[in-house]
């Protein structure tokens, strides 16, 4: 059977309203992850799969990663699969869990309880990553529907445990052995709200800590200590412009095109106000681009924190909280990214047009394995804001092009 693109995309948009009511369901299911105070994605998982039968899908599986953090000790990863008629397969990874709410008074909904409101559903989770996950889904329930079978074996895998370092989600997925060199992959957990990006590379992240270890005292006298947070800002001012003067170069497929070297978080170091304090701690966050190893920055990070140190009697230590290299960049050419801007093509007058970022997705993992993954969504990047929404145009829009893609050469294109 074959069908025109245009009458696979109405059907796609004939469940709109389906598709916002599922949606906010959806929303209402917490899935934080237990390093943030959550109980996990199981409750989330068992919805999912409950709707994805109920939208026809049937070849399920939920492969558990044991975690005695959570109540239910285990970590969900839901993998549905349609079988195409050619052997080559494609997939879609999206993430079930969230980031916590935050301030709740800087919300003006539930975060817990969507509010459809002005064309968008205001909750947490709502772009990230619940609007792909959602489209990825009707979009597959659509071809399948519609009687068509897909050109490609299709796989959409929802996994947990993204916002806290996939141990749990992709990573352990990926130890399956359930992907393999020639796959196509698609993460959409990155995008741009006209839907033109698709992301092909990013940089390197290193998040650090620093501890300065100098020597308490009185405020009144000063000599008699080493002022641990003083330290801490001449090391800050020290490395900082040094890093980036050495680490200039640009890339124009990034915004922005540059390394970033940004002092961030900052710990308490005491209650009082009239102690020099003798340690304090602080940390870093490097997103570098993919040309400059992270060994090297490290390196020089380490150096100068000697350097400061000898001159002001302090010892400082930097560890290194969170590392990942930059993975190999996903070719512009590539068969997925084709595919991809194609269908993107087919839905809207855009053009599509290759672009790197700083943060890290799930893509990653498949690059390091030599596996091709595109980055990309409609969205209006708002993700972990207060506030978090979806646009319900972009939402049904990214339905179309995943069922577009799904069925390949099962939709007359002309």
């Amino acid at each position: 059977m074959s069908l025109d693109a245009s009458e696979l995309m109405r059907r796609v948009e004939s469940h709109r309203e389906r598709i916002v009511e599922d949606f906010c369901s959806l929303l209402r299911v917490k899935a934080v992850g237990p390093e943030s105070g959550g109980e996990g994605e199981s409750a989330r998982a068992e919805h999912l799969v409950a709707l994805a039968r109920r939208l026809g899908l049937k070849d399920i599986e939920v492969l558990e990663s044991p975690d005695p953090n959570v109540p239910s000790g285990k970590r969900p990863n839901v993998v549905i699969r349609v079988k195409g008629r050619t052997p080559k397969r494609l997939w879609v990874v999206t993430h079930m869990d969230t980031v916590p709410e935050g301030d709740l008074s800087a919300w003006d909904t539930p975060p817990y309880d969507p509010v459809v409101k002005d064309g968008r559903i205001y909750a947490r989770g709502s772009e990230d990553n619940g609007q792909e996950l959602m489209a990825s889904l009707y979009g597959l329930a659509s071809v399948v529907g519609a009687g068509l079978v897909p050109e490609l074996d299709i796989g959409l895998v929802l996994v947990s445990d993204e916002e806290h370092g996939n141990v749990h989600g992709i990573d352990f997925v990926m130890e399956k052995g359930m992907f393999r060199k020639g796959d196509l992959v698609v993460v959409p957990d990155h995008g741009s709200l006209d839907g033109s990006e698709v992301e092909v590379v990013e940089k390197s992240i290193a998040w650090i800590e620093v501890e300065v270890r100098g020597k308490q005292t009185h405020a009144s006298t000063p000599h008699k200590g080493v002022n641990a947070l003083e330290v801490a800002a001449r090391f800050m001012l020290a490395a900082c412009p040094m890093l980036r003067e050495k680490y200039s170069a640009r890339d124009p497929l990034f915004d922005p095109p540059w390394s970033t070297f940004e002092p961030t978080k900052c710990d308490s170091n005491g209650p009082n106000v009239n102690t020099v304090p003798g340690r304090q701690k602080f940390s870093f966050d490097f997103r570098v681009l993919p040309d400059y190893p992270l060994d090297d920055i490290l390196t020089d990070l380490r150096s100068v924190a000697d350097g400061v140190g000898r001159q002001a009697g302090a010892e400082i230590l930097v560890t290194v909280l969170q590392r990942a290299d930059a993975a190999p960049k996903t070719p512009i050419d590539s068969e997925v990214v084709r595919r991809l801007s194609g269908a993107i093509s087919l839905t809207r007058d855009v053009t599509v047009r290759p672009t790197g970022i700083g943060g890290g997705t799930c893509a990653a993992p498949f690059r390091r394995a030599g596996i091709d993954a595109a980055v990309w969504a409609t969205v209006a990047s708002v993700a972990h804001d207060a506030n978090e929404y979806c646009i319900i145009d972009g939402l049904v829009g990214d339905a179309k092009v995943y069922a577009l893609l799904f069925a390949g050469d099962a939709v007359d294109r002309a």
